[in-house]
């Protein structure tokens, strides 16, 4: 019976695991040949072999200008101000947040440090870069830490910022050039008041903001092209219906940052949204010092990212990169009309040579126009079918060399973005981190009337204890799976028929979607409450989205191995119940080899449950760290639990034999 159900169990988690792979392809599989095509897709001007319809520009984020750490950190952003700045001469820089660091010595506080605003808004008024281009800054969530209000004093960003000083955390640039307007859209979705750290990672938009930024929206329905700039990614960015994505549907590209680099895990993070808008997250300046070089040539867009010091940079603009082809917000057509290839190439020094080549054959040496570019004749109708590749090698008088090479099309044959990619920055993660806390719930805490209202056949006292786990060499695996889920399932069933252990452990669980986690100055000078569902602080309320993950892992880390270690010192205690006599004689006889397994026998015992308790203790320190003593003290999630944990411990230790002994044979 055991074994036909566990066949059962695994054929149902294949299913669902296939399923979901499914659904999954489907879910983040944007079919581009479905969206309507650009209205002018087929019409001039096309690319050629002049230096007209061109305009490129730069985007930088999570510079996190700090105090404390990496003092490197403000010279390099200098350099990129005066050096990279004179090289590229874009009439656009685009900086997506997290402007400054805002964290304390110890890493586990955040508060607004007055003298890394400075130092940023001295690096940009020492490099005149603000003189130079239009610098499009915006706040990051390290920028909004420990703010109560927009208009608090704490809120650096409207002092020693370039944009911050027109009052207008988000807006609208319209830049217009000879060949047409192209809309830069600012938007912000830092959290109002914004609270100390951790839980401040996820950006929200209430109604009223979301109307604002669809009035900026409408301000760019006759613009050329359209590019919205934010520092969170719109996974991580809560709003009403419509929704965020909506509103930005008219734009070709959301240019945001926060992710970084996902802990090295992710250089490039690049996704499509359902309509079409590419959403490009780019690595930070505060460990990689990336930067990204965008250039609109043709209304067409093109980009790369480049680390600090890297020459020549290159970006080929036509024919663009097939997996960024975007036919409802570009006219793609332009290419299959083109005459020339067209590539950009910037160095301190002049450059020597550009050499292009096509599916790996050498093609032409591009010759140079103007500024930048480098051109030269091409036929792209005998590219005219599948995916092509273009590679272009450039040189500069200083021997420096850069090879950039990318898949193109002529006839729109996209190629397809990373899976990964589009579920990290496509997913709706608060309804997944809702559906993780639902079945981890499930497994941590409504497992546990389960357990004790489902009859399940009793062992012996101290039956399963661990030095009767052993199986011989003759038994199967189904066999051991067996015995072991049987151990394990009559160990916690014993556990949940106790009153005075079930009902804390229930209880606990329960609180943790209902209850207040903490209460305490979450912001300097402001108490409030922190729940599952959101925030409570300065007469206003913010919805959770972090808080969901805390709580799956409280439940993981906490609550699941508490019950665990619970069920381990029972069946223990137990034990030593029915073999007090035996014992006693084996006592005497004690040699120093039976010491020994003693000792190792208590590890195995209580090596797990301290090393959670030490994790819960750690927690509840960081909630100090982060908050203040308050929060510390008044902290049923954390700081209580533990002397809960303790009270449960001592209860299983002194826990007499008649009061469990009708629960076993």
């Amino acid at each position: 019976m055991a074994s036909s159900l566990l066949k059962g169990v695994i054929l149902l988690a294949v299913s669902v695991v296939s399923w979901l792979c499914v659904y999954m392809k489907g879910r983040y599989t944007v079919d581009v040949r479905s969206l309507p095509q650009h209205p002018r897709s087929q019409l001039p001007p096309y690319p050629g072999g002049t230096a007209d319809n061109l305009l490129w520009f730069l985007q930088i984020s999570d510079i996190h200008v700090s105090r404390f750490y990496d003092p490197q950190r403000v010279p390099d952003f200098r350099q990129f101000c005066t050096e990279n700045i004179d090289i590229f001469k874009p009439p656009v820089v685009l900086v997506t947040g997290d402007l400054t660091d805002a964290k304390t010595a110890d890493r586990g506080g955040s508060m607004q440090y007055e003298v890394e605003w400075r130092t940023y808004y001295g690096v940009l008024k020492e490099t005149n870069v603000m003189e130079k281009t239009l610098w499009m800054d915006i706040r990051g969530n390290h920028d909004a830490f420990d703010i109560p209000a927009l208009h608090s004093n704490r809120n650096y960003f409207r002092q020693y910022s370039s944009m911050g000083q027109t009052g207008k955390i988000s807006y609208h640039h319209a830049h217009k050039t000879p060949f047409g307007t192209y809309s830069f859209v600012a938007l912000d979705a830092c959290l109002n008041p914004g609270p100390r750290r951790p839980f401040n990672f996820f950006g929200y938009l209430n109604e009223s903001s979301l109307a604002s930024l669809q009035s900026l929206a409408d301000e760019t329905v006759q613009s050329n092209m359209t590019i919205w700039i934010g520092h969170h990614p719109t996974a991580t960015i809560l709003s009403p219906n419509p929704g965020l994505k909506h509103v930005i549907r008219n734009g070709i590209a959301y240019l945001c940052g926060h992710l970084h680099d996902l802990g090295g895990l992710f250089p490039f993070l690049y996704s499509m949204q359902d309509g079409g808008t590419l959403e490009l997250e780019l690595a930070d300046w505060l460990n990689n010092r990336r930067y990204r070089l965008l250039a609109a040539d043709h209304d067409m867009l093109s980009f790369v990212d480049v680390k600090l010091g890297e020459w020549p940079v290159v970006l080929v603009t036509n024919p663009k990169h097939a997996m960024f082809a975007t036919p409802s917000h570009e006219p793609l057509g332009r290419i299959a009309h083109s005459t020339h290839i067209r590539v950009l190439a910037f160095s301190p020094d002049p450059i020597a040579t550009v050499v292009v080549w096509l599916d790996g054959v050498r093609y032409c040496e591009a010759s140079h126009v103007e500024g930048p570019l480098y051109t030269c004749p091409w036929n792209p109708a005998h590219y005219g079918r599948g995916i092509h590749t273009i590679a272009v090698d450039v040189t500069d008088s200083k021997g420096r060399s850069r090879h950039q090479e990318h898949p193109f099309s002529v006839d729109g044959t996209r190629s397809n973005f990373s899976f990964v990619h589009m579920v990290i920055l496509q997913t709706d993660w608060l309804v997944l981190m809702k559906c993780i806390f639902v079945l981890v719930f499930i497994g941590g805490v409504l497992s546990l009337p389960m357990l004790r209202y489902c009859s399940t056949a009793p062992l012996p006292p101290g039956g399963s204890n661990d030095s009767q786990d052993s199986l011989g060499g003759g038994r199967c695996g189904c066999a051991f799976a067996r015995q072991f889920v049987h151990k394990w399932l009559s160990r916690l069933s014993l556990l949940t028929k106790l009153d005075q252990l079930y009902y804390p452990l229930l209880c606990f669980g329960f609180y943790i979607p209902i209850g207040p986690w903490f209460y305490g100055e979450l912001i300097q000078g402001h108490y409030g409450a922190l729940f599952m569902h959101g925030t409570y602080i300065a007469n206003a309320s913010l919805p959770g989205l972090w808080s969901y993950a805390y709580a799956s892992l409280q439940i993981a880390t906490f609550n699941v191995p508490l019950t665990i270690y619970l069920a381990m010192l029972l069946d223990n205690h137990l034990w030593h119940l029915s073999h007090k006599h035996d014992q006693a004689s084996n006592n005497v006889g004690k040699t120093k080899y039976g010491l020994y397994r003693q000792i190792i026998g208590l590890l195995r015992l209580h090596g797990f449950g301290v090393f959670f308790l030490i994790w819960q203790l750690y927690a509840s320190y960081w909630v100090l760290v982060a908050y203040g003593t308050v929060s510390f003290l008044i902290c049923p999630l954390r700081t209580w639990s533990l002397p809960l944990a303790g009270w449960l411990i001592y209860k299983v230790r002194t826990l007499p034999k008649e009061k469990v002994a009708h629960l076993v044979r």
